[in-house]
C-alpha cells in the first residue's frame, strides 16, 4: 500500500475560536463537530482541530506523554493554482485574524505564510509559470 496522509490533527486551546477561524474565516466546510473537536474534509484529507486536553488523552493511549507545546515544529502547505490564488488565500487568512507574512517570489516559487490562533504555521504557495 502506498503511503498517504489521511488526517492531520491540530491541538487547540480554544475550540470555538479555532472553529470560527477555519469555518467562518477561511471557509472550510465542517464535516462533523462536537464539544471536543471539529473535522473538515479538504480534498481527500481530513483536517481535525481537537481540544488540547483531549489531544493529550489520545497521545497517552499510545503510551507516550504529550510533547511540550512547540516541541515539534510543523508547516502545513497548501498548493495554490496561481499567484493570484496565493494572494487571495493570504488575504482571507489575514481577514480571519491570522498573523501573516506577505507572499514573495523566490527561485520561481511564490509563497506566503500565516499562523492560526494557536500558532500553527501554514504555507500557501504557487510553484510554476502562469
Amino acid at each position: 500500500m502506498p503511503a498517504a496522509i489521511s488526517c492531520v490533527t491540530f491541538p487547540v486551546d480554544d475550540l470555538a475560536k479555532s472553529l470560527a477561524f477555519y469555518r467562518d474565516g477561511l471557509g472550510f466546510a465542517v464535516e462533523e463537530s462536537d464539544e471536543e473537536h471539529a473535522a473538515f474534509e479538504l480534498d481527500g484529507v481530513y483536517f481535525v482541530i481537537l481540544d488540547r486536553s483531549e489531544f493529550g488523552t489520545y497521545v497517552e493511549k499510545l503510551g507516550h506523554r504529550p510533547a511540550a507545546r512547540g516541541a515539534a515544529e510543523t508547516i502545513i502547505s497548501y498548493f495554490a493554482d496561481s499567484k493570484a490564488d496565493v494572494d487571495a488565500f493570504m488575504a482571507k487568512a489575514q481577514r480571519a485574524g491570522a498573523q501573516i507574512s506577505p507572499a514573495s517570489d523566490e527561485d520561481g516559487v511564490y509563497s506566503g505564510y500565516f499562523t492560526d490562533p494557536d500558532g500553527h504555521t501554514w504555507e500557501v504557495l504557487f510553484d510554476g509559470e502562469e
